[in-house]
């Protein structure tokens, strides 16, 4: 019975959420009072904030569908006048005005579990493990909320009920910084998580120490680097550095990871499900139908963010020959200029490179990274792919080696070697060049930036290395080549809050830099 009253408020907290001040009824009423006592009550409820999560990445409300991943798509052609144009180019005629309440219901699943796992008559260790992960969800939708908005409302241990106005983005990434170590001291490495019954997770979507890990080194990394637009620079960005390349170490060191053996690999296991590669994922493989939700395009786009570049092969109603009606592209000729030489990544992510070089294709490349489409066989919309049936990777091993070439190329003198050899296990890996001092006129950071492009190309993390690096200037379009400083201390690379966040909050105000354009 407690397991099924569980089941039922979760759902809630799910359905209803924070709207943006969470309201949901006190933990001290009748549904809350005794409602975890268990290790499977802790579980269940665990499932619940997994849940959340995939609520959090499918973000689609019937708003824009526009968000911070598709800012940074690496694109040599774009529809003109499409949306994605105008995001690109941060017009003012497309205005991001996405929801954060699918962030904050994530947050207030945890929150639960963690009012109730201490002191609840569970052992010790069945405990500890119970709060380090939903710790370790608290900081990854922080982490998500930092790189979409910037400032936002911190809820801290309580569910608040008085409306609450925003905090600067630095104090929320203390805060984030503060929940993902928790999760590391109190986690496990993967191989030793288990369940209540003694069973191992079957996915690299349960959060374990090395998940932690890499959260935190992100986390630091995304404070210390952005501290030229912070409100306040009275902080020690060296100090981070340091704390983020000794997680990266902590994931690579473990022994829980390894880097699959070559290019193919990456698109046939790495990004698939549960490769040794992965840290961390969020399941989606053979369960897209859970949901009605995570059928549709905004699943498409945030959960797989290759999917929207994808034509032939992968969208079997979209032959080779109509290309040009997808509306994103990237040249064949830009294809081989980034993977030069004996760089397999080239023929690894993009389908028949050399065989579509023909006039008929347009001069265009045709992505691969992703295989398993997921085709409608009955009704109107027979032989429409719908998604890909693979699990979304927030993390894997070459993105940790490649943070912690950044970080070390960031701290200098002792640790530059290490930063090289970093960026070459990646390169080697896929049989490219090995490094070479004179590549971009000797600005290492900038090598692994450019590195970290064609490792990640299409798997979403772009956006958030340029603004880390402070690139924006240089590698974003449009507007974004003008911003001034003081526009992206005001906000300038963060969405709007959604109009639906002051309807019950009159202490929230809205981001300076779009308020100041609306």
């Amino acid at each position: 019975m407690k397991y099924k009253i569980l089941v039922f408020i979760l759902f809630i907290i799910i359905q209803i959420g924070c709207e943006e001040t969470l309201d949901i009824e006190p933990e001290s009423s009748l549904t809350f009072k005794n409602a975890l006592n268990t290790p499977k009550d802790f579980e269940s409820a665990l499932n619940a904030t997994d849940h959340a999560v995939k609520y959090m990445i499918c973000n689609y409300t019937g708003e824009d569908l526009g968000n911070q991943v598709q800012k940074g798509w690496y694109t040599d052609e774009v529809q003109q006048g499409a949306y994605l144009e105008m995001l690109q180019n941060n017009s003012p005629e497309y205005i991001l005005n996405l929801n954060w309440k699918p962030f904050y219901d994530a947050i207030a699943c945890a929150n639960v579990v963690l009012h109730h796992a201490e002191g609840s008559g569970i052992s010790k260790e069945r405990s500890n493990i119970y709060r380090g992960q939903a710790y370790f969800y608290k900081a990854l939708a922080y982490l998500e909320l930092l790189h979409t908005w910037g400032d936002c409302i911190l809820i801290r241990d309580e569910i608040e009920f008085l409306p609450t106005p925003k905090s600067e983005w630095t104090e929320v990434a203390d805060y984030a910084i503060e929940q993902a170590q928790y999760a590391i001291d109190l986690l496990p490495e993967f191989e030793k998580v288990t369940d209540w019954q003694g069973n191992s997770p079957r996915f690299k979507s349960t959060p374990c120490k090395g998940a932690a890990n890499a959260l935190l080194a992100h986390l630091c990394a995304w404070k210390a680097g952005g501290k030229y637009f912070a409100k306040h620079q009275d902080y020690d960005e060296k100090e981070l550095w340091e704390r983020a390349e000794k997680a990266c170490s902590q994931v690579i060191g473990s022994g829980t990871y390894e880097l699959v053996p070559n290019a193919e690999a990456i698109c046939t296991d790495a990004l698939v499900a549960n490769s040794k590669e992965s840290v961390y994922e969020t399941v989606f493989k053979d369960f897209w139908n859970e949901s009605s939700g995570f059928m549709n395009g905004a699943a498409d786009m945030l959960s797989i963010p290759g999917f929207f570049y994808h034509c032939y092969p992968l969208r079997a109603e979209f032959p080779a020959a109509f290309i040009k009606y997808i509306g994103v592209w990237i040249h064949n000729s830009t294809v081989r200029e980034m993977y030069s030489g004996t760089d397999e990544r080239k023929y690894a992510f993009f389908y028949q490179l050399d065989e579509m070089d023909k006039p008929e294709y347009g001069g265009y490349a045709f992505p691969n990274k992703w295989r398993l489409p997921m085709v409608e066989t009955s009704g109107p919309n027979v032989g429409k792919t719908l998604n890909v049936n693979q699990n979304k990777i927030w993390w894997r091993l070459a993105d940790i080696y490649l943070l912690r070439a950044e970080c070390r190329s960031r701290l200098g003198g002792e640790y530059t070697a290490g930063a090289i050899d970093d960026l070459n296990k990646i390169r080697e890996r896929s049989k490219a060049t090995l490094y070479n001092a004179s590549e971009y006129g000797g600005d290492l950071r900038y090598t692994i930036f450019k590195e970290r492009e064609k490792e990640l190309i299409m798997e979403g993390q772009r956006y958030y290395d340029i603004i880390r690096n402070g690139y924006v200037r240089t590698e974003l379009a449009g507007e974004f080549k003008t911003v001034t400083d003081q526009d992206l201390i005001d906000g300038a690379l963060f969405c709007m809050i959604s109009k639906k966040a002051f309807s019950q909050n009159p202490l929230l105000r809205q981001n300076t830099y779009w308020h100041n354009r609306k």
